[in-house]
């Protein structure tokens, strides 16, 4: 490039970076009306009313999701957390539905017997983790077609009851039994403690002469029970006094 085409490549470049650029306009601060820059408004004025007009009804639909509904959302949390079934447990005589035989019934008291067996219980909490004072055990049987509670009595720090006293068929009658009449008696032991399920064990098996030794395991009553809501069953298995063949 030679001294000429230098001196035109400058000039042609001053005068390239050296043009200024032209400031913007001022624009007013006064709003700008119809009057002003000669348009008219109002027909867009009249088309938005016209839009909301035409617009449905939010009522229509019902509340919108996210405002809180009582009724809705107790509904939802019960079919989440619904209450525990516990209409299967039953009562005394729905009890042996699932069973060969019925409870035993003693016409009276006379026709538990004359001798005496005896009942020990011990109570515990789950697991046998611990032993359970104050509780109160009862022992009862079907007597003349009622419920009759023949000995009762409150574990002691050790969660051993009194050893109850029962009436029970002659200690003869178990040393050669007879296919028409048990051996021994049938009686209902049933526990309550604070704090836990009530707990029964049925059909427990006495003899003339011999201590029945029951042993429970208390299971505590979660927050959102109550403790009337379910009682514990435990079924006994008669002893089988069948000679061997």
């Amino acid at each position: 490039m030679n001294s000429n085409d230098l001196e035109r490549y400058k000039r042609e470049m001053m005068a390239m970076y050296g043009r200024r650029i032209p400031e913007p306009e001022e624009h007013s601060s006064e709003p700008v009306t119809a009057e002003g820059n000669g348009d008219d408004y109002s027909s867009i004025s009249e088309d938005i009313e016209d839009v909301d007009a035409d617009a449905p009804d939010d009522s229509a639909f019902g509340p919108h999701e996210d405002e809180d509904n009582p009724e809705d959302v107790e509904e939802d949390y019960n079919s989440r957390y619904p209450e525990p079934d516990l209409t299967d447990l039953g009562d005394d005589e729905d009890m042996y539905d699932d069973m060969d035989s019925k409870p035993p019934e003693y016409v009276s008291e006379e026709s538990l017997g004359t001798s005496k067996g005896y009942i020990l219980v011990n109570v515990r909490a789950g697991e046998e983790s611990e032993a359970i004072a104050g509780a109160t055990v009862l022992v009862t049987a079907i007597v003349g077609g009622n419920r009759m509670i023949l000995a009762s009595g409150v574990t002691d720090l050790n969660g051993t009851s009194p050893r109850f006293e029962v009436p029970v068929p002659a200690l003869g009658l178990s040393q050669s039994p007879s296919p028409d009449s048990r051996p021994y008696n049938l009686f209902d032991v049933s526990v309550t403690a604070k704090g836990y399920f009530n707990a029964r064990s049925v059909d427990v098996p006495v003899f003339s002469g011999i201590t029945s030794v029951q042993n429970f395991s208390m299971i505590p009553v979660p927050a959102f029970m109550d403790p009337s809501d379910e009682t514990m069953t435990y079924f006994n298995q008669e002893p089988d006094l069948r000679q061997p063949s």
